[in-house]
């Protein structure tokens, strides 16, 4: 992978939030916030509801993150018309809706990778509600991240699921709707 993502960082300066486990194994952690998020009812999908609705543009990134132990579902999402990339987070607690926009200079060809993210997103019909929905249906999982990868000439979604089998990762083609097969790692 040439670049490393933690996803949506700070809203605001001097606040700093963290992914949930941070790349940790800590099932407790996630059954935790599953539990948190069941018991509010603010699922990732609501969340993403309420981030599409607030603002125009393409989700292309997910994070559930841990602010000084509250929990938030942060979203980017790009406005290839205005250049202009939010970041959304909503509370699992309640449902508040923080945001922070950002114009971003690029002019028509652009090599940021949050633009060529929403862009290929754009351009494939595929979105991160296809990948979330299509890849958590009837599973008791936890979903940390989501983010458009671009590697190799394949243009996918990663999603990183903690349940209670552990971690695991999941690529999706957005150009075919395509799951890429995984190696095992478990080295046997």
């Amino acid at each position: 992978m040439n670049r490393f993502s933690i996803g949506i960082c700070s809203l605001a300066a001097a606040v700093v939030a963290t992914p949930l486990l941070a790349g940790s194994s800590d099932v407790e952690e996630a059954a935790v916030a599953l539990f948190a998020i069941d018991r509010s009812g603010i699922t990732v999908e609501k969340a993403l509801d309420q981030a599409e609705a607030a603002v125009d543009g393409i989700a292309y990134e997910y994070e559930l993150d841990d602010d000084d132990g509250q929990l938030y579902h942060e979203f980017k999402i790009m406005d290839l018309e205005t250049q202009t990339r939010h970041k959304l987070r909503i509370a699992v607690a309640d449902g508040v809706l923080g945001s922070k926009q950002e114009k971003r200079s690029c002019g028509v060809v652009c090599r940021d990778d949050d633009v060529l993210a929403a862009r290929a997103l754009k351009e494939s019909g595929y979105s991160l509600r296809k990948a979330i929905t299509g890849s958590s249906a009837g599973q008791q999982q936890l979903l940390e991240e989501a983010e458009v990868e671009l590697e190799r000439g394949v243009r996918y979604i990663k999603l990183e699921w903690v349940g209670p089998n552990g971690e695991r990762d999941q690529l999706i083609d957005i150009d075919s709707g395509q799951v890429i097969p995984m190696f095992n790692s478990s080295g046997g």
